[in-house]
């Protein structure tokens, strides 16, 4: 929403100063964006503290193996945000209104990550199976 649906970008410098990356700043920056539509901006109006001070802690950490890391020029990217506003509405078997239509996992808007959707697969993978292999339950 901050950035009209684009990549937000910021200098590590900024971060790590708490201000804003303007357009100025990146460009006259030695490090050239290599996603060209990212926009400047802040990060800290996206991601919760703790995981500013953690990407803060992982940088430096790094930097002793590849020195360079925590330069003010080096370019933190956002992130991709999932927004879970869709749901397919379906039974506890997660068959849709149509017969033999089943929806599962995020584009379903059923699970939020990786895990839930393994979990969400298995159950209907499991419950498909039973109705194959005994149609009459």
């Amino acid at each position: 929403m901050l950035t009209g649906k684009k990549i937000l970008v910021q200098r590590y410098g900024d971060f790590i100063r708490g201000r804003r990356t303007t357009e100025s700043r990146l460009y006259r920056n030695n490090i050239v964006p290599t996603l060209k539509d990212a926009v400047p901006g802040d990060l800290g109006l996206v991601l919760p503290y703790r995981i500013m001070v953690d990407l803060d802690e992982m940088i430096k950490a790094l930097d002793k193996i590849a020195p360079g890391l925590a330069s003010d020029e080096t370019l933190l990217y956002g992130v991709e945000v999932k927004f879970y506003s869709n749901k397919v509405m379906v039974d506890d078997t997660f068959e849709t209104s149509l017969k033999n239509l089943y929806t599962l996992g995020d584009g379903a808007g059923i699970t939020r990550g990786l895990m839930q959707a393994s979990a969400n697969g298995l159950y209907a993978a499991r419950h498909l199976y039973r109705e194959e292999a005994c149609p009459e339950n």
